[in-house]
């Protein structure tokens, strides 16, 4: 058993099921941590995910014997192998994220994070604090390829991803500025004052 303060998502080695969270100025209670199979069903069309047919591991690498999995609190689809956001859930994201106001208050809409690594998208969805509650990434392996594996992705979806990240970044900037004015260490080369 798995326990947490579901109010901060913290854990801490002694917590008791049903006490008050120890974490500092959270007045949140100790529960058990759900199994992920109670939070999501199951889809019934096999797929095969990239990522289990690219990486080394233990496991097996075969075709179909992975599925997507919908989370019950808020539709999105998941990889049961890699957890990587469905595509067509990535870009209805992507979508509502570069439509979103550049005003509005980061993380009060999507927000989507480019990785430092080539094929991983970061997604921020309000009210998904961790992969217990919704997609919070996307694996590129997900993305649509022909028989010889090249991409196929439509130059309007592309568009729209670099609108979204675009976006999400000036909204990010702007909050920065506002929790910690007078700071530039955090702001991008873009935004920083010449000297």
């Amino acid at each position: 058993m798995y326990l947490h303060c579901k109010k901060c998502l913290s854990s801490q080695t002694g917590d008791v099921l049903g006490q008050p969270c120890r974490t500092p100025g959270c007045d949140g209670i100790i529960e058990e941590v759900p199994a992920f199979s109670t939070l999501v069903d199951r889809l019934p069309e096999p797929m095969t995910c990239g990522r289990r047919m690219l990486d080394f591991g233990p496991w097996e690498h075969a075709e179909g014997l992975d599925y997507w999995e919908k989370f019950k609190s808020n539709g999105n689809r998941v990889c049961s192998f890699c957890g990587s956001l469905h595509p067509d859930d990535l870009f209805e994201l992507v979508r509502t994220a570069a439509n979103a106001p550049l005003e509005a208050e980061y993380h009060s809409v999507p927000e989507i994070e480019p990785s430092d690594k080539s094929y991983k998208i970061y997604v921020h969805q309000p009210g998904v604090r961790n992969a217990h509650e919704g997609g919070i990434k996307f694996y590129t392996h997900h993305l649509p390829r022909d028989e010889e594996g090249k991409l196929q992705v439509p130059q309007e979806r592309n568009d729209e991803y670099a609108a979204a990240v675009k976006a999400s970044k000036a909204r990010f900037e702007r909050y920065l500025a506002k929790t910690f004015p007078g700071s530039q260490r955090h702001s991008s080369p873009e935004t920083q004052r010449p000297n």
